[in-house]
């Protein structure tokens, strides 16, 4: 995956948590800050784990 897009993050269900795999540490800083950007949209809290060394981001998204 390239990037975290807004619609990945629309088309999660509550409690349900992916990882993404990304090509470097900086898609993964801005897919963390999408997530949390999104978070007021969606009426919602994101938990996010970054593993910078396997350059994946790990989302839970989990209701308010």
């Amino acid at each position: 995956m390239e990037r975290i897009t807004r619609k990945e993050l629309e088309s999660m269900a509550m409690g349900e948590t992916r990882t993404f795999d990304l090509p470097n540490a900086r898609q993964c800083d801005n897919g963390k800050s999408t997530a949390y950007q999104m978070q007021n949209l969606l009426d919602c809290k994101f938990s996010v784990v970054t593993d910078y060394s396997k350059n994946q981001l790990t989302i839970t998204k989990n209701a308010i």
